[in-house]
């Protein structure tokens, strides 16, 4: 894999108000271009399809136990060629996240940062009370949320939203959210980054609990002349109310001695970008890991059955 790390200087010298910089870029139509390339067309994408088939589905509005906008999560990085025998152990635990027969989704991202990276920098030397903040787009929705996220000093993820839309009031509305959020800090919010992925939505609503797996993820500038896929794995993500071994997922993750490992999709989009700008040695482990999982093409989900 090849990865450019040359960047201009001046694209994280400007200085502009999380009212101007962050809602200029909301307020701009995403290409279709860029949206269809988060779209996964290949064989991939039929054999994902048959894996979710006899999983029960659930709508956007059923579920209340396994919300969780509060929460605890664990995370692993898992070869592609696991995901069959993960999901066939998963069936009859959780059910699917189904919109209209539609069982995985695009997701399209935008991060914002200060010229100098500071949210990314925070993460990386481990400090409690931090922020990211994001323009997410639902692709196959058409949806979009201005969120903003806070790993508290009690290591739970906080995750507020406004959805976004057309209305007079949505530049008002989305600087006094980040206001509020943010306490008035980080002003000087810059679009970092793009990135994206597919996702498989999972929920047991009896342990009030939700995983999701996310594969074929990719990132790139701002400008888009940089753009990195990893193709070879997944990171599978359990949210909680509060930490527990006895999720059936867990379980599974413990029979095979699989360990949690710390992946943020910012911050490890951060290091493959601006590899020379950058502090890098919190996540020297995950990079090598991603190289590991990487150097090969990776197995179809069925080729190992």
């Amino acid at each position: 894999m090849t990865i450019q790390t040359q960047i201009k200087d001046e694209f994280f010298e400007k200085d502009a108000s999380a009212s101007s910089a962050v809602l200029t870029a909301i307020n701009a139509k995403t290409k279709p271009a860029t949206i269809a390339k988060t779209q996964s067309t290949d064989a991939l994408s039929i054999q994902v399809k048959n894996l979710l088939t006899p999983f029960e589905g659930y709508g956007l509005n059923d579920l209340n136990n396994a919300n969780l906008m509060n929460r605890v999560d664990s995370k692993f990085m898992l070869p592609l060629s696991f995901l069959p025998e993960l999901l066939a152990h998963l069936q009859g635990h959780y059910r699917v996240l189904d919109i209209q027969g539609k069982r995985f989704f695009s997701y399209y991202n935008q991060y914002f940062d200060t010229p100098k990276l500071d949210l990314y920098t925070a993460h990386h030397n481990g400090k409690l009370n931090r922020y990211k903040v994001r323009q997410r787009r639902y692709v196959d929705t058409a949806t979009e949320y201005l969120e903003v996220k806070l790993k508290n000093n009690q290591s739970r993820t906080v995750k507020t939203r406004i959805k976004l839309s057309q209305g007079n009031n949505q530049q008002t509305d989305c600087a006094a959210f980040l206001k509020e959020q943010m306490q008035n800090n980080f002003a000087d919010l810059n679009i970092s980054q793009q990135s994206g992925y597919n996702r498989i939505a999972l929920a047991n609503e009896e342990k009030a609990e939700r995983l999701t797996l996310d594969f074929n993820l990719w990132y790139n500038t701002p400008k888009g002349d940089n753009k990195i896929t990893l193709p070879g794995f997944f990171i599978a993500e359990l949210k909680q109310n509060k930490k527990t071994k006895h999720s059936p997922f867990y379980k599974l993750m413990s029979k095979h001695h699989i360990f949690p490992a710390s992946f943020s999709k910012y911050c490890i989009g951060c290091a493959l970008l601006y590899p020379e700008r950058l502090k890098v040695n919190r996540f020297k482990p995950v990079l090598a890991r991603l190289k590991h999982l990487n150097r090969t093409n990776p197995l179809l989900p069925l080729e190992n059955n």
